[in-house]
């Protein structure tokens, strides 16, 4: 249970951060987003609420098609091209028929297939977190770290795996390495599993209900 509860602390603790930056940025900056003639105001001094240092950054290292990105300074997705700096909180999203790899050196690569979107959510390297809002996602794991698919979490250890989110439905294949998930059941009872090597687990998000598929 220490490898599942860690991750998700460091989950909300850095979801929590990125939640509370958006508001202030939001509330100071609002009238510049919102205005359809980008109005002018009386110049201040900038509110720049960077990640902490001890934060790594990713880097968006392949772009196939159409790749958006949404940073800590805008509210709204934008184009992305190859070789731009990801920070903590923001988010890459590719289109249909469209692909990117992303990376942060010396703890994962990401290879998002089309329509996925992926958040870095809390980029410690002590505890890093990611969670995968939808579409399919291949992790090649150099060190720990965990993703957060909707209501489970995966803690993965070094190898590769894929998740795949489609609506309320989520599997995790584990093609090297393992796997260590939770789920938090109807009955807010907390579940653990592990996945190895050849293993698949389907999900029912919406019914908090799981079924493993052995290695043959």
């Amino acid at each position: 249970m220490k490898n599942i509860l860690l991750p998700l602390i460091a989950f909300i603790l850095g979801f929590g951060g990125v939640l509370g930056y958006q508001y202030v940025h939001a509330q100071t900056t609002n009238e510049d987003i919102t205005s359809p003639i980008g109005v002018q105001t009386t110049p201040e001094a900038p509110l720049t609420l960077m990640p902490p240092s001890e934060a790594v950054s990713g880097t968006l290292t392949m772009v196939n098609g159409k790749v958006d990105k949404l940073s800590r300074m805008e509210t709204e997705y934008k184009e992305a091209s190859g070789g731009a700096q990801i920070l903590l909180g923001e988010s890459i999203a590719t289109k249909e028929n469209s692909g990117a790899t992303t990376e942060v050196a010396g703890i994962v690569s990401a290879n998002l297939g089309e329509s996925s979107e992926l958040v870095f959510a809390n980029l410690y390297p002590e505890n890093m977190v990611l969670q995968q809002k939808n579409g399919k996602i291949l992790y090649k794991i150099i060190k720990q770290l965990s993703v957060r698919a909707l209501h489970t979490l995966v803690t993965m250890e070094p190898g590769e795996v894929t998740v795949t989110i489609i609506d309320t439905d989520v599997s995790i294949t584990v093609k090297t390495g393992s796997v260590k998930f939770a789920l938090v059941d109807t009955d807010d009872n907390t579940h653990v599993w592990d996945l190895k090597s050849g293993e698949r687990a389907n999900i029912d998000d919406k019914a908090r209900e799981v079924s493993l598929i052995k290695a043959r």
